[in-house]
C-alpha cells in the first residue's frame, strides 16, 4: 500500500470503520482491510453485522499487536521481535494472514535457542508450521543438554523424547 493511504488513516481522512483492540480505537479504510486481509474481506462480503457497523471489536487481539497488524496491512512491513512474534502469529492465524504467518515462521526459525526451543516446537504444531517443526526438532536433537539445563524437557511430547534417545 502507498504511504499516502497510511497517512490518510493516521489523519482520519475518508476512514469508514474503526477497529477496536482492547480499549484502543484504530480508524481504518474498509477497502484497505478487505484488499489486504482475507478475514476482513470475508466479513465485509458476507454481510455480517460487523460489515455495516462503524466499529468492529476484535477482543482476541491485544491493542499493541492490533496496531502492528494494521501497520502491516497498510505498509506490508512489520517490526517483529522475539517478544511479539508469538502473539503476532496467533493474530495472523485468526485474521487469515497466510503471508504474514510465513514471515513469522521464518523469523521464529532464525531465533530458536535453548530457552525457547520446546515452546516453539509446541507452537509450531499448534499452527502447523512445518519448517519450524523441522528446525526446532533439529535444534532439540543437537542441543539436548542445553535444553535439559533449561528444564523444559518435561514439556516435550513422547515422540520428541524418543527422537532424542
Amino acid at each position: 500500500m502507498s504511504n499516502s493511504l497510511y497517512q490518510m488513516r493516521t489523519e482520519e481522512e475518508f476512514v469508514d470503520v474503526v477497529l477496536l483492540f482492547g480499549e484502543r480505537k484504530f480508524p481504518c479504510h474498509k477497502v484497505v482491510l478487505a484488499s489486504t486481509c482475507e478475514y476482513f474481506h470475508r466479513m465485509f462480503l458476507a454481510g455480517m453485522q460487523e460489515s455495516s457497523s462503524a466499529e468492529i471489536a476484535i477482543n482476541e487481539i491485544e491493542s499493541d499487536i492490533g496496531e502492528l497488524i494494521i501497520g502491516y496491512l497498510y505498509s506490508g512491513t512489520l517490526d517483529t521481535t522475539e517478544e511479539n512474534a508469538q502473539r503476532l502469529l496467533a493474530a495472523s492465524e485468526m485474521l487469515l494472514l497466510g503471508d504474514l504467518k510465513e514471515k513469522l515462521e521464518e523469523f521464529l526459525c532464525d531465533h530458536i535457542q535453548a530457552a525457547n526451543c520446546v515452546s516453539l516446537l509446541s507452537l509450531s504444531r499448534l499452527y502447523k508450521l512445518q519448517e519450524l517443526i523441522k528446525d526446532a526438532q533439529n535444534y532439540l536433537n543437537s542441543h539436548c543438554q542445553e535444553i535439559l539445563n533449561e528444564g523444559d524437557l518435561v514439556e516435550l511430547q513422547e515422540d520428541d523424547l524418543v527422537g532424542i534417545l
